[in-house]
């Protein structure tokens, strides 16, 4: 199995392990189970394709999987949020105010186009992993996918692994002046609607779109530099919005995006054993 599998397939059944540990309702412990026996069967069937499928196809389905088994794990800690934490959403709430000191009046800076941007750039968020992979084959530098879903993977999954222990509902939940600005902006709108079906309804946390964002990023820049620029912008632009648009607090932001950090200097050190973010000789060999 690759290393991207094997990151993806863990993660989830020690989700699913949890959600038969913790006090959870029946009906969401089976929900956070079938999701992992989903992500299990997805890396099966992909791997047991080899058999009757050309090599090259399989290699690039493989490439291509964790883009959907990434939803897997969100899903998972989705149904462990049963309500928030008023201490702790209320912890939140002071550190931002007192973060919000520092810069006071950053956000009354920015105008109708500014705050137009930030809705797009957040909105891009969800296409941004696949379109870092694209990026990758159109560079024909498909040996460093095994490096890119590594550097992805770990530190989105690392935020995911700490949400359930920070049960909160965003700032956009809670701030109704908020809620109400929505309808002055049809990119806004789009974007809150979004997150009403598509989302678990609380936050992050530590922010998993400023991590995988940022990751990206900062691969390209490694692999790709012209394109890693672009991205990075954006990734930055991400976590400007998720802030002032209340998608997130200040302070989960600012963890995403140290997670990534943290794991992209180890790459960069030399300090993540080559084997688990490169593919081997022979599985490049056979995909060509």
């Amino acid at each position: 199995m690759r290393t991207s599998e094997w990151i993806q397939t863990g993660f989830a059944t020690l989700l699913a392990l949890a959600a038969w540990i913790r006090s959870l309702p029946s009906g969401r412990r089976w929900i956070a189970t079938l999701l992992a026996v989903f992500s299990i069967t997805a890396v099966a069937i992909a791997r047991a394709s080899m058999h009757f499928l050309p090599l090259k196809q399989v290699s690039i389905f493989r490439d291509w999987l964790p883009v959907v088994l990434m939803l897997v794990p969100y899903w998972q800690t989705g149904q462990f949020f049963l309500g928030p934490n008023e201490k702790i959403q209320t912890r939140l709430m002071e550190i931002d105010r007192r973060l919000s000191d520092w810069m006071p009046h950053i956000a009354r800076t920015f105008g109708r186009f500014s705050r137009l941007s930030m809705e797009w750039a957040y909105m891009f968020c969800y296409p941004m992993v696949p379109l870092g992979l694209a990026v990758i084959y159109a560079a024909r530098l498909r040996q460093y996918t095994s490096t890119y879903w590594f550097i992805v993977l770990v530190p989105t999954y690392l935020c995911y692994a700490i949400t359930p222990f920070v049960p909160a509902l965003p700032p956009r939940s809670i701030n109704e002046k908020q809620r109400t600005a929505a309808a002055r902006n049809k990119s806004r709108t789009l974007n809150l609607w979004i997150l009403k079906y598509g989302s678990i309804q609380a936050i992050s946390f530590p922010s998993a779109h400023v991590a995988s964002a940022l990751a990206v990023s900062l691969v390209l820049l490694r692999i790709a530099p012209i394109a890693g620029v672009v991205f990075l912008i954006i990734s930055i632009w991400i976590a400007v919005a998720a802030v002032v648009g209340g998608y997130h607090y200040a302070i989960d932001v600012l963890l995403g995006a140290a997670m990534t950090l943290i794991v992209v200097v180890l790459w960069c050190s030399h300090l993540i054993p080559s084997t688990f973010i490169t593919v081997p000789a022979i599985t490049l060999t056979a995909a060509f």
